[in-house]
């Protein structure tokens, strides 16, 4: 597992997945204007990490309703370029955070990958379209702390990330609920940048 993680962003979810996707063909997914965040979303499994977009495949991660149900979800990368969505829940919440970022237990899904051509990933939510009205912003990873505590959305959190991609492809690995006994619990998705061609 890597060792150094830098916080770019945090996701807020009200139950529903985000997509993670390249950023050359968000534009097909129409989770709000044409109903596919209710005709191809909400009956997902957790087993299901990946869905296909416009000849293209998405990851599915984030909205482990387990875990917590309208959540945060801390996004980070690695010096390496893997890129991790932890979704959380205990007394201490960074502690808890970090617990899931070392955690080094096999993925309990099983893994899908992913390619980016155009060389930069969108992370939005599934209930919105990737591009166009009915689009959330998608704004630049910022690196920061990883916060000390869950708390409450602010009024600008219907925001996603456009992160430079690291590799032209990704290996997509998950953790669906996870017991860490009396501290807490997690969910996460690894994307680990892989070779392609």
């Amino acid at each position: 597992m890597e060792s150094e993680w830098t916080h770019i962003g945090r996701l807020w979810s009200n139950g529903e997945p985000y997509l993670a996707v390249d950023f050359g063909i968000r534009d097909r997914w129409l989770g709000a204007s044409d109903d596919e965040y209710f005709d191809r979303i909400v009956d997902l499994g957790p087993a299901e990490v990946s869905i296909a977009v416009g000849g293209g495949v998405a990851a599915v991660v984030g909205g482990d309703n387990v875990v917590r149900d309208d959540s945060w979800m801390e996004v980070f990368e690695s010096g390496g370029g893997v890129i991790a969505v932890v979704q959380a829940s205990g007394d201490d919440y960074s502690q808890v955070v970090a617990a899931a970022l070392r955690f080094a237990g096999a993925p309990a899904e099983s893994s899908a990958l992913i390619d980016v051509p155009s060389g930069r990933l969108a992370l939005f939510s599934s209930a919105c379209d990737g591009a166009g009205e009915y689009a959330m912003e998608l704004l630049a990873p910022r690196a920061g702390h990883t916060p000390a505590e869950h708390g409450a959305p602010a009024q600008d959190a219907d925001t996603g990330l456009s992160i430079p991609a690291r590799s032209a492809g990704y290996r997509v690995e998950a953790w669906s609920y996870t017991s860490l006994g009396d501290s807490g619990c997690f969910a996460r998705w690894l994307l680990i940048p892989r070779p392609v061609g």
